[in-house]
């Protein structure tokens, strides 16, 4: 496949790759050689801007500077292993900002890592930043499958950040200049850029495209209004005038249209009229909601015969003159029985299900409950059950992650901002994402890393029920439930300063332990439900069972879906075995087990077995306890001292 570069060098630096990455890199090195002109050995000295024109650059591209400063300085705190970089480029691969650790700046700047550099694949050959500006998808250039033999040493990771017009307007890239890289360990790398990409472009989408209509789309109405749903923007025209990366997946389908009608089988006046009539029928639409999103999400004919689920926010001007100019009390929230928790969460295990039991109740009669747990063990995913066993799926759940905000926005993004109240601001202002969740939930993830001023409005939001965006004197009634989330102890917070102590004790009504992965007794269900979401008929063999589920899991349920990603793709006839898992996971596994007694390691085989055998026999009991020569009551009682839940 590469025979036409010298040495085999492509063979040996592509023998880790999947298939997409062995296409990315081969037909960048085609590019460097024959389009650039490069060849391996080239020495070339960094190209980078004087310090002057740098400053220009960034000037020219403020409103992405502006927004992306914290966020790249938070990204880089998230990213817990020593030795990395993070850095943010324009659109041509030129860095425009970078944040690193002080003693490794020096190695940085040797290999042109530094502020002003050019990294365009013309200038670097293959590259992080360069060819994922190329490919337009998050990327892993791993030590040799640089081309220049001179980038060796580095990894770099990268994602794209798109504009609303769709081009890539700039780059996220994680670097690291560390001999012990494997590849395997860019996986969390790569996921977590890649959602702070896409959290970077949907804040520039709101605040490029905030004089215009925003339709937001989703196959689950639950998800609309949620960092995962589709963004369309409207011109008053009916032409669309942007669209997130998702969301153009939706027009490539509808043939790239710029027309509303040809998306969506109606003009603009329709679309506004549709979700008026409804926003009116059920008394959700006031002129004091920033976006009207106390309504159920709609369906939505998609040209071509799809339906999906959509809301709208509305500018200031439309919102006018939709809904008048006067001001309603909030819509009361009655308090809603929960539901039962077997039709609501698919999870067995019996610690989670008892929390998700208790905190149905307690926000169901409008208790503010705040979360602990390790990261990754699923707060929010918890926290999105408990909303719509207590509230119900069509009403509002607002997930922020505090973290993931720039420090210097985050205010603007919760209180949203009076129109012209700082330079760049939307002309019709902007309601912020609190006035999102009216009628529905508020779930603030990760608040113990929210900025102190920060804090005390959102106190103030608590104590009042009204809101103030920036630079207004006019106070907007909120109503809404609280929930929040934390992997930090904010009692140690309170007490070193960076947590206000009267906001703890108006968040902490009842506090709710998330029981990390490892905990578990339900993992083997667990891990055959998350397969049957990412492929189809792909199981684990015996073998990879035991280890997956004896595995301490210190990422929890984000490091088992990343295992079960990547062995997903080498799985074979549909069976997962040993081979298929991650190396550095089969060393952790291995060094697991041999600090597990061996009644631990007796007690997790059976369980396994048992679950397997109950699997097959579709779990009737009957049949299950004449296959193992026992009673039925025997049965119950194995299954009882095993965690097993009866389906």
């Amino acid at each position: 496949m590469s025979g036409n570069f010298s040495g085999g060098r492509i063979e040996a630096a592509l023998q880790l790759s999947g298939a997409a990455q062995n296409r990315a890199v081969l037909e960048s090195w085609q590019r460097c050689e024959q389009r650039f002109g490069l060849a391996h050995d080239t020495l070339r000295r960094p190209e980078v801007m004087p310090e002057s024109q740098t400053r220009q650059l960034r000037d020219r591209n403020g409103r992405l500077y502006h927004h992306a400063h914290d966020l790249v300085r938070t990204l880089y705190r998230k990213i817990d292993a020593s030795g990395y970089a993070v850095f943010l480029t324009d659109n041509k691969g030129v860095i425009l900002d970078s944040v690193a650790a002080h003693s490794l700046l020096p190695a940085f700047r040797t290999n042109g890592l530094l502020p002003g550099a050019v990294w365009s694949e013309e200038r670097e050959g293959t590259n992080g930043i360069g060819t994922c500006i190329v490919e337009g998808r998050a990327i892993t250039i791993h030590k040799d499958e640089h081309f220049l033999s001179q980038h060796s040493a580095l990894t770099c990771t990268a994602a794209p950040v798109f504009s609303p017009d769709g081009e890539v307007c700039s780059v996220l890239d994680v670097s690291a200049v560390r001999d012990d890289i494997k590849r395997t360990d860019c996986l969390r790398v790569r996921g977590m850029i890649a959602d702070y990409a896409e959290a970077l472009e949907r804040i520039l989408f709101f605040d490029e495209r905030a004089g215009d209509i925003i339709l937001h789309l989703h196959p689950e109405s639950q998800h609309v209004g949620s960092t995962r749903d589709a963004m369309i923007s409207i011109a008053p025209d009916g032409t669309i005038s942007g669209a997130t990366s998702m969301a153009r997946r939706i027009l490539r389908a509808a043939n790239s249209s710029s027309d509303i009608r040809d998306v969506f089988e109606m003009d603009v006046d329709s679309l506004l009229a549709k979700f008026a009539n409804q926003s009116a029928g059920r008394k959700h639409l006031h002129a004091d909601i920033g976006r009207d999103q106390a309504d159920p999400a709609m369906a939505v004919n998609i040209a071509g015969g799809g339906v999906l689920f959509g809301s709208i926010t509305l500018p200031e001007k439309l919102r006018r003159q939709f809904v008048g100019r006067a001001t309603s009390m909030p819509m009361p929230v009655k308090p809603v029985r929960a539901t039962t928790p077997e039709t609501e969460m698919p999870d067995r295990d019996p610690a989670l299900r008892r929390i998700f039991d208790i905190g149905s109740r307690l926000h169901a009669r409008d208790i503010n409950i705040l979360m602990s747990g390790e990261t990754g063990s699923g707060k929010e995913y918890l926290a999105r059950h408990i909303h719509d066993a207590a509230v119900g799926k069509s009403r509002n759940f607002v997930a922020i992650n505090c973290a993931a905000l720039p420090e210097g926005l985050i205010e603007n993004e919760l209180f949203g901002h009076a129109g012209g109240a700082f330079t760049g601001a939307a002309r019709d202002g902007f309601g912020g994402r609190i006035r999102e969740a009216n009628g529905g939930t508020l779930f603030l993830d990760e608040i113990g890393d929210m900025p102190l001023s920060a804090q005390g409005r959102l106190l103030r939001v608590l104590e009042n029920r009204t809101i103030e965006p920036l630079g207004s004197t006019k106070s907007v009634p909120v109503n809404f439930r609280l929930m929040c989330a934390s992997n930090v102890d904010l009692a140690k917070a309170v007490a070193n300063g960076t947590f206000r102590e009267d906001l703890l004790y108006r968040i902490k009504g009842a506090r709710l332990a998330v029981p990390a992965l490892r905990e578990r007794c339900d993992l083997a269900d667990l891990i055959t439900r998350l397969l049957g979401g990412m492929a189809a008929n792909v199981a684990c063999d015996e073998e990879v069972l035991a280890m997956l589920v004896t595995h301490r899991w210190p990422g929890n349920v984000r490091e088992l879906l990343n295992v079960l990603q990547y062995a997903c793709v080498f799985a074979e006839n549909g069976v997962i075995r040993t081979d298929h898992l991650p190396d550095d996971f089969k060393v952790t596994a291995t060094e697991a087990d041999a600090k597990m007694s061996p009644m631990q390691t007796m007690k997790h085989a059976e369980e396994v077995a048992l679950r397997q055998l109950l699997d097959d026999q579709k779990w009737h009991i009957s049949n299950t306890a004449k296959s193992l020569g026992i009673g039925r009551n025997t049965l119950y009682r194995r299954m009882a001292r095993l965690g097993i839940e009866k389906a």
